[in-house]
């Protein structure tokens, strides 16, 4: 906002207000420029809820059943079923919101859609063993891989 209005009218922030003070580009001038001015509100992010399917729980139930199977017939021991996840980790987190037209119907974030992440794999087995994360890194270019200069790379292709 500063640098459209030092582009479009410099003279302003030389002036002085009625009160005697020089002009502000102030949060609040900026909040009710946009709103009153422009017609913008802030707006949070939105897209398309995720649903789960109508028979989750028949799903669900199936593999408890097939777990519960698997373990008592093959006398699985508890070290060797394991939990696991992933989580996402954000490098640079963006934010949720931005001002654009009253009443939008969809409103997109800049940044949202393009994230900087990796894939976190967090393990425990039903012993109570953690063990070791896993880190999933992916890229598009060789900068993303390890250096071929890196200790044990050559060791580490191989395997």
């Amino acid at each position: 906002m500063v640098g459209h209005i030092q582009h479009d009218t410099p003279e302003l922030f030389e002036k002085m207000m009625s009160d005697g003070s020089n002009f502000r580009c102030s949060e609040s001038f900026t909040r009710s420029y946009l709103r009153n001015t422009v017609g913008w509100s802030e707006q949070c992010s939105t897209k398309g809820a995720q649903k789960l399917p109508a028979n989750h729980e028949k799903v669900l139930e199936e593999v408890f059943f097939h777990l519960a199977h698997t373990i008592c017939d093959y006398a699985v021991l508890a070290p060797l079923i394991v939990n696991t996840d992933q989580t996402q980790i954000v490098y640079q987190q963006g934010t949720g919101s931005t001002w654009t037209q009253r009443s939008s119907k969809q409103v997109t974030v800049v940044g949202q859609e393009e994230k900087h992440v990796f894939t976190l794999v967090p393990s425990i087995s039903a012993g109570g063993k953690l063990l070791p994360m896993q880190a999933v890194f992916q890229g598009k270019t060789a900068a993303s891989c390890p250096s071929t200069e890196s200790p044990r790379y050559a060791k580490t292709i191989a395997l």
